[in-house]
């Protein structure tokens, strides 16, 4: 594993975890939907069925303690990115690198918060890159 697949790990995760929290509105809007109802005669001597809405519900908490996980992960893989970053002894280096990595800000908002151009902070970024796979 390369210094930037180990760096980059945080910012999947999070694009994972979006996704579910994406996925989970949708069955939330699903649950909220009213089902068609049948106009037929029924007869049933059966014990009644459970509401339509139930499987949703299921599905729903599923998703949530999957989200939790995802994030409880996530926290983890910050933690040692962190850990990683605070090894460096250049503190401009470490904020770029905190800012992408562990705060999974855009380059154009780093190069803002860095006051620098974006291609500065790019240059610099692989430059650190470059340097820090000496090392790793």
């Amino acid at each position: 594993m390369c210094v930037k697949d180990f760096l980059e790990r945080a910012r999947h995760l999070d694009d994972a975890i979006n996704s579910q929290v994406a996925e989970l509105a949708h069955l939330r809007d699903l649950s909220m939907k009213i089902s068609s109802s049948r106009l037929e005669e029924r007869i049933s001597h059966s014990v009644a069925q459970e509401a339509p809405f139930a499987k949703w519900v299921e599905r729903i908490v599923d998703k949530e303690k999957e989200i939790n996980d995802e994030i409880d992960k996530l926290v983890a893989v910050k933690l040692e990115i962190s850990d990683y970053i605070d090894g460096i002894e250049n503190p401009l280096w470490q904020s770029l690198l905190r800012n992408r990595y562990v705060l999974c800000k855009s380059w154009p908002d780093i190069a803002v918060a860095m006051d620098s151009s974006l291609r500065t902070v790019q240059r610099l970024h692989k430059k650190i890159l470059k340097n820090l796979e000496k090392n790793f």
